[in-house]
């Protein structure tokens, strides 16, 4: 059984066709959300890898391979194949052996893949700076890129008809289909042709389906928490009792299905769900803790802002629970400490001094120690202005004459009566709180500690009482 195709460009109507059915299926997809993806995958393949370098081959050879003998008479394929038998079993060699004029169909099929993979970049490369003409829709887009390789191929496609319809129509391209097996075939021969045929079949069949309906991949959920400026960094560490403070939490379904989620923040194991619906504005204790059921959908990700307070004070895990039904899925947290306004001296300048336990937990400053024990003291600044700032403390028991000049890494440090230790603080222009760990070692007696703040503008002080024993 033999096919021609020759009288009339089929195959290049076949691939307008084609091409003008993707651009359809992709704009009722993208605009009005109905499309198949199905197809887009099918004919996108072959927009992109094969018709723009078909297209233009066409147009630049729209006649079909020659022959000549020797004396540059046309001869048929069977003649030239003969001629060229008869030339490389001369001794010798011979006169040179004449070659086609033309391209074949499976030099048409390569320089037809090789050109459409050279096409499309470049065609993305101009798009590339039409960017600065409109960010909002032009540039290396979805819409963009799909006009311009459509335009291309509806362009060279035209050419291409009207230049094979200008060749007579025993020279011009076409293409034949034979599926016919040779009469001088055996029977074996013709079962393995038929077998072969089949296996290509199933091959191709078998790429297809790959491709369409591709493998799900592993199942899973995207949790994470972002900071204040969408990245993941400036996270809250530091904060004043119930001090709002933001973060952005983010859910990814990968579950190849709608799921159902609850989220739970929580600083305590015993702490009792609260039911909200939105963490716009939520408030966490050791006995309270909110919880808000979610529905996320297949391959849909949701970032929820969270603004949240903490209304005890103390050093705390806040941890961030991912529930899947009654299964905790997920477990994300951030350490942050949470300091009672009645430590802080408010500035009128904005700046804000503190003091603190060691670890900068504000229920860690003792009020009692045993003699030559090392107290821990945290000693920070809050800076919520936009301006960097030095900072001098001046730790001392009483008015103070003698001045020591201190480096934390260096402690503990004796504090003497009459003795006045500096401490040098460079605080950056952030609204979180910096914990600078330093250790004392006071006589025996009680003693008020005081610690004055001075940036040079203004100065104020804060103490705490301690009572050193025998």
């Amino acid at each position: 059984m033999r096919i021609e195709i020759r009288e009339k460009p089929h195959d290049l109507y076949a691939a307008l066709v084609l091409s003008t059915l993707l651009v359809a299926i992709i704009i009722l997809d993208e605009v009005l959300g109905f499309g198949s993806q199905v197809l887009r995958v099918v004919l996108g393949l072959p927009f992109i890898l094969f018709i723009p370098g078909y297209m233009l081959i066409s147009a630049l050879y729209p006649e079909r391979k020659r022959y000549f003998d020797r004396e540059g008479r046309p001869i048929t394929r069977e003649e030239w194949e003969r001629i060229v038998e008869e030339g490389e079993s001369e001794e010798g060699g011979g006169d040179e052996i004449p070659g086609g004029k033309g391209l074949d169909d499976l030099e048409r099929v390569a320089l037809s893949l090789g050109l459409s993979i050279a096409i499309t970049p470049l065609i993305g490369l101009v798009l590339n700076y039409t960017y600065d003409w409109d960010p909002e829709h032009l540039g290396i887009r979805l819409f963009p890129i799909l006009i311009s390789i459509y335009a291309f191929i509806v362009i060279t496609g035209i050419a291409a008809i009207l230049r094979r319809r200008r060749v007579p129509k025993e020279d011009r391209y076409g293409i034949v289909i034979d599926i016919s097996i040779p009469d001088d075939y055996s029977t074996t021969d013709k079962l393995l042709t038929a077998g072969i045929v089949i296996m290509m079949l199933a091959s191709v069949t078998l790429l297809v389906y790959i491709i369409v309906v591709p493998r799900e991949g592993e199942a899973f959920t995207e949790f994470y928490i972002l900071g204040p400026t969408g990245m993941a960094e400036k996270y809250p560490r530091n904060m004043l009792l119930e001090e709002e403070k933001y973060v952005i939490i983010g859910i990814g379904n990968h579950e190849h299905r709608r799921m159902n989620y609850t989220i739970v923040l929580t600083i305590s194991p015993e702490a009792r769900n609260n039911t909200v619906t939105g963490m716009d504005h939520v408030t966490l204790s050791r006995t309270n803790q909110p919880s808000m059921e979610i529905s996320v959908g297949d391959r849909e990700t949701l970032e929820l802002p969270c603004n949240f307070s903490v209304l005890e004070t103390g050093s705390y895990k806040l941890r961030f629970l991912l529930f899947r039904g009654e299964k905790e899925y997920r477990d994300l947290h951030i350490w942050i400490k949470v300091f009672s306004p009645g430590r802080f001296s408010n500035s009128t300048y904005g700046l804000e001094t503190f003091i603190t336990g060691w670890d900068g937990d504000p229920s860690g400053l003792p009020d009692s120690v045993s003699s030559n024990e090392t107290v821990g003291v945290g000693v920070g600044v809050r800076n919520p202005t936009d301006t960097d700032r030095d900072v001098q403390v001046r730790i001392r028991t009483g008015d103070g004459g003698t001045v020591r000049r201190i480096d934390p890494a260096e402690g503990p440090f004796e504090l003497e009566e009459g003795v006045t230790l500096v401490l040098e603080l460079h605080v950056n222009a952030t609204s979180s709180v910096d914990v600078m760990p330093i250790g004392l070692v006071l006589p025996d007696g009680s003693w008020t500690v005081s610690f004055l703040f001075d940036d040079g503008t203004e100065e104020q002080t804060v103490s705490f009482s301690i009572d050193v024993g025998g």
